[in-house]
């Protein structure tokens, strides 16, 4: 069968295509590219720089035909995306949707790509049902781990011309590598534990964050984010929360822990009116902001740690 026609298809459409240099990334997109135009849809091609620029050179006849997003800014923060796509399909109601969607290339970090599997697993929740075809490339110099785990979380896997079913793909579930704990915060790194207020939060994240060198826009968005986190703490548990910050790897670290739980695997990954009821959005800020958040949340409680990159 050929693995883009998708002749008939209906709801969502999520496949993964391992590819061997850029020849076979070119004739995947383009395949796919194909019969978006022949069924009609809008399409949108996300990719990070390099790969972006080539595919626009390689598929230049259809240029005008589809919009063009580079991944490596808008997506940097892999939870970004899943609101990336939601604003594309919002935007187009009443027609199938073709995205082509690389959230993964060999620059990003351990952390960054364990990031990316949770994002591919919340895809087919966020957009359960959505008229919307989702071809995801996976560079195959990734590694054994990180195509394992992309053919964990797309419901197909497409190799050349055909499109087969994943063995390993299980419906709504997250990949266990995606939940492991995270590693304590080293011995160097400075703590504060706040029950009351969050002044001395917002104090705490501002002094440290400027020691560490980051820009004064950048510092702005890190006592924000440790704001937003230390209030969810202080209006959903009764006890302590801790924050925690170092630099490690060119980053400043900060970590916040506290006895609640996060119930809803969406929470964050879609902005929310800010009168509604219910929660998620102190996680919207902190995913718009930061450039990476690691979640880890159970019955014990929840550890949330963001990244900023000092060189941004």
């Amino acid at each position: 069968m050929d693995g883009h026609t998708e002749a008939g298809s209906s709801g969502l459409q999520h496949a993964a295509m391992p590819y061997r240099g850029t020849d076979e990334l070119a004739a995947g997109v383009a395949s796919f590219v194909q019969a978006a135009a022949r069924a009609g849809g809008a399409t949108l091609i996300a990719a990070a720089a390099a790969n972006l620029r080539f595919l626009r050179e390689r598929l230049h006849a259809v240029d005008d035909q589809v919009a063009w997003t580079d991944i490596s800014s808008a997506g940097l923060n892999p939870a970004r995306l899943t609101a990336l796509l939601r604003q594309f399909a919002a935007a187009r109601a009443g027609q199938r949707l073709w995205c082509v969607h690389e959230p993964a290339w060999p620059a990003r970090s351990a952390q960054e790509l364990r990031e990316v599997c949770r994002h591919e697993a919340l895809l087919n929740l966020a957009l359960a049902g959505a008229q919307v075809s989702i071809l995801c490339p996976y560079d195959t110099r990734l590694g054994g781990a990180v195509i394992a785990c992309a053919e964990q979380t797309h419901p197909a896997v497409i190799r050349g011309p055909r499109r087969e079913p994943s063995s390993s793909f299980i419906a709504g579930a997250i990949p266990a590598e995606c939940n492991l704990p995270l590693n304590p915060p080293p011995a160097d790194a400075e703590m504060l534990e706040y029950r009351d207020g969050l002044a001395g939060v917002r104090r705490f994240a501002a002094q440290r964050a400027r020691l560490a060198g980051l820009a004064p826009d950048r510092v702005a968005d890190l006592v924000s984010a440790a704001s937003e986190l230390a209030a969810n703490t202080l209006s959903h548990t009764a006890g302590l929360g801790t924050l925690s910050m170092w630099v490690t790897g060119g980053e400043v670290i900060c970590q916040v822990e506290d006895t609640g739980q996060i119930t809803d695997v969406l929470a964050g990954t879609a902005r929310r009116d800010p009168v509604a009821p219910g929660g998620g959005r102190g996680l919207w800020v902190v995913h718009q902001v930061c450039d990476l958040a690691e979640i880890r949340t159970g019955s014990a409680g929840t550890t949330i740690r963001v990244h900023m990159r000092l060189d941004c």
